[in-house]
């Protein structure tokens, strides 16, 4: 068992981490629990831990401070950082503690639970190279495959992404350059008949792909998820396809799966590498129609092909789209959009390939949310369908069943970070609170937080804000040793003549007349 330290000011987060996550079944004891970064200190130095998983801004000694001591003690520590400051310099200053990872509250619990697995894996990989080797990463290894896979996704913001290269290259200087997508053949069908071994298989794979880039010089490349790899592509042009060629050849020969390769056009800049991507993505549908194992060029040749991916493309982007937002009526739509694609097919075969590749495209989305879904490792139930209708049924219920967990997991997310909020107001009463004040607190863009808000409680920021002051006030009217602009005082409003006009708004009282009758 790996022991772990878990720190954090805040009681209710605490007790979360504490009490949420599986720690027995990831085979870590936690020996230490303090909102006392003091105390929590105390026993590190008097204990040996391999873990330490804490909030960064603290009062007194921040998590960065305690984590420089426990390092000090621990060289193989593995540090987890948690916060509620999405301010990039907290994420530099992870890097030069050569931190695990670095989490934004609300904590996702299956998001901690999965880089838990990944810190113990290192811990048991360290022990079995022995001291000598242990604890040699660098010092960005944990940040360097998102920040990649955000520059080709395009969901990072340029400031953040230049703020990170220019203290942390990742050597993507380059004249130009063509966004690749690697994607590993028959993963579906194998996962539902050895899962284990796929997921290790796996792992090998792309460790031989990634060595292959690298030795080549031909790039930088990135996990995606489970099934797919991306990879910036920066060497000489006109080499690309026949580079690619013998890396599917290799693949082949030397590993236990397939892969299919696809690549978007050639750009100058950073910027531009997204929409390179975006292509390469809407080829890799080009497996359907044109088979595995191999490249999937820009150009098509078959008549027709191009404008079949593009429309292919669109509907399963807007299905997505759909599930991710628990739209069903939309998911509804884009399956018959979908399956009068399927009519067109001259052969029943080619329909159940067709939902196949669905599937394979529905998974790779579902990478790119840290997803998974168990139902869809059952890929022979699609063989087993007689029907068109039938898959479409099938397909139908899976996707609600997707949406619907991505919703409740949305929700109970989102419920979380409200409590959290809640309780923040409630405690700062008093103060000049704006909504954008509480949303930089809890590193939100203002216009989020504010839509957030008004789902959750059916009222805007200020309507809410409101409502809790005068519910405050009114309580402490009954008390009649305050006065009335102590009261005005006691729930944020420093004009007295404004927190009467606005109690008088509420109540169609003042808030005098009101003191007299209680």
């Amino acid at each position: 068992m790996y022991r772990a330290v878990l720190v954090d000011d805040e009681n209710y987060d605490l007790e979360g981490l504490r009490c949420l996550i599986p720690w027995s079944e990831l085979a870590i004891e936690v020996v230490c629990s303090e909102s006392n970064p003091l105390a929590a200190l105390q026993y590190i130095e008097n204990h040996e831990i391999d873990l330490l998983i804490t909030d960064i801004r603290m009062p007194v000694v921040s998590g960065m401070e305690l984590s420089r001591l426990a390092l000090e003690l621990n060289p193989g520590l593995k540090i987890v950082f948690i916060s509620g400051y999405q301010e990039f310099h907290y994420a530099k200053q992870a890097l030069d503690l050569k931190a695990h990872a670095y989490i934004l509250k609300p904590v996702d619990d299956e998001e901690l639970i999965g880089v838990l697995r990944t810190a113990t894996a290192e811990l048991n990989l360290e022990r079995s190279r022995g001291p000598e080797d242990g604890g040699v990463m660098a010092s960005f290894d944990f940040i360097k495959n998102d920040v990649l896979q955000h520059l080709l996704e395009g969901s990072i913001d340029g400031a953040t992404l230049g703020a990170f290269l220019a203290r942390y290259p990742l050597d993507l200087a380059f004249s130009s350059a063509s966004a690749v997508l690697i994607e590993a053949d028959d993963v579906l069908r194998r996962v539902q008949e050895h899962p284990e071994d796929v997921y290790a298989g796996l792992d090998k794979l792309f460790h031989y792909i990634g060595t292959e880039i690298e030795s080549a010089a031909a790039g930088k490349w990135c996990r995606l998820n489970r099934s797919q790899l991306g990879f910036v592509y920066t060497g000489q042009r006109l080499e690309l396809e026949e580079w690619l060629q013998q890396l599917v050849l290799k693949v082949r020969e030397h590993t236990a799966y397939t892969i299919t390769v696809s690549y978007g056009a050639e750009v100058v800049s950073l910027e531009a590498l997204t929409a390179s991507f975006s292509q390469a993505k809407a080829y890799m549908n080009g497996k359907m129609f044109i088979g595995k194992n191999r490249v999937i060029p820009p150009v098509m040749n078959k008549p027709g092909m191009t404008q079949d991916i593009k429309e292919l493309s669109v509907v399963l982007e807007g299905m997505f789209g759909a599930m991710a937002g628990y739209r069903l009526g939309d998911i509804c739509d884009c399956i018959d959009a979908l399956f009068e694609m399927a009519a067109l097919f001259e052969h029943p075969v080619k329909v159940y390939h067709f939902s196949i590749h669905i599937v394979t495209r529905l998974e790779a989305y579902l990478g790119t949310l840290n997803e998974t879904y168990e139902s869809l490792q059952q890929m022979d139930a699609i063989h087993h369908l007689e029907t068109v209708d039938d898959i479409k049924r099938w397909l139908r219920n899976t996707l609600f069943q997707i949406s619907e967990l991505l919703f409740m997991k949305k929700q109970h997310k989102n419920r979380r970070l409200m409590e959290q909020i809640e309780a923040y107001i409630q405690e700062r009463l008093t103060e000049n609170l704006t909504l954008r004040l509480v949303a930089s607190h809890f590193a939100y863009s203002p216009n989020h937080l504010g839509v957030l808000f008004k789902e959750h409680t059916g009222e805007s920021f200020n309507e809410y804000l409101v409502r809790i002051r005068m519910e405050k006030a009114i309580l402490l009217l009954d008390q009649h040793q305050y006065k009335i602009y102590e009261v005005a005082d006691k729930v944020g409003y420093k004009n007295i003549a404004y927190f009467s006009r606005q109690f008088r708004e509420y109540f169609n009282i003042t808030a005098a007349d009101y003191r007299k009758q209680s």
